[in-house]
């Protein structure tokens, strides 16, 4: 592979830098109310199986792309050609999508952690959940082996492979709100989906998004997805704001509860 030109990662602006740290430290934070709310509501209901199925493998896609698209800069850092800082800065947005995907295949193991001996929740609803996070695993690990093929091969072949990886989370991102959309709708109220979550993520999402469309070199496969998600999650937050404050929402979550443990009562 040719080497690459590692002046276009230096004298990266500190504002532009601390921007993104800040972003970081509100991804992090943006996830804490979800995990709060699973954790007290001992239940999946409100969480659309397939949502986390498909938000999860979406994610993973993205953490992907810009592994390999941040190569050339990782270069740069491995032979010293850049200083620290400007490092620091070329890698910022890897570490900020590795830590969103951490975090967003963490709420699926939150689920599987507080859910499982709870009487709230769904057997059948947990069957389903518990095949959710085998196809999640088995999925990172096709990907990891993708990257090591794509590092092995040509430049083109790395580039094809990321921009792949792009589109499908871009799509992925697309897809997996209409089911969570149509959960909310169905249900009548959120349930175990955060409101609080997506009201910090979602204008978050565009800040993201700008941080990374105005990053150096960055590809726009990178960027697209966070753009699609933030779009669509604030109508989902919409959504959610209305079954939880302009309905009598309580009453009807409270009937599926009722039932849900009534059902596992009589089973045990």
């Amino acid at each position: 592979m040719q080497n690459p030109d590692c002046s276009a990662y230096a004298e990266a602006p500190p504002a532009m830098f601390s921007i993104s740290v800040l972003i970081t430290v509100g991804i992090f934070i943006s996830y804490l109310p979800q995990y709060r709310r699973i954790v007290q509501k001992q239940t999946s209901e409100g969480l659309s199986v397939n949502f986390l199925l498909l938000g999860s493998c979406s994610l993973i896609f993205t953490f992907t792309n810009i592994v390999l698209m941040s190569s050339r800069a990782l270069y740069c850092c491995r032979v010293g050609s850049l200083l620290l800082f400007d490092c620091l800065n070329s890698q910022i947005n890897l570490f900020q999508i590795g830590l969103q995907s951490t975090c967003a295949v963490a709420i699926l193991g939150f689920v599987i952690a507080y859910t499982r001996t709870s009487v709230r929740q769904d057997r059948a609803e947990f069957a389903r959940i518990m095949a959710v996070a085998r196809l999640v695993a088995i999925h990172a690990i096709l990907l990891v082996l993708q990257m090591a093929v794509a590092f092995a091969t040509s430049r083109g072949v790395l580039l094809a492979l990321a921009q792949f990886n792009g589109l499908m989370s871009t799509g992925l991102t697309v897809i997996k709100y209409v089911p969570q959309i149509l959960e909310t709708y169905r249900l009548k109220h959120p349930g175990t989906l955060s409101i609080g979550m997506m009201s910090i993520q979602t204008p978050g999402g565009f800040v993201f998004t700008a941080s990374l469309f105005f990053t150096k070199n960055i590809h726009w496969s990178s960027w697209i997805s966070y753009f699609v998600a933030a779009m669509l999650q604030g109508f989902l937050l919409v959504l959610c704001i209305y079954y939880e404050y302009f309905t009598d929402y309580r009453s009807v979550e409270a009937a599926n509860v009722e039932r849900i443990v009534e059902e596992n009562t009589q089973e045990s």
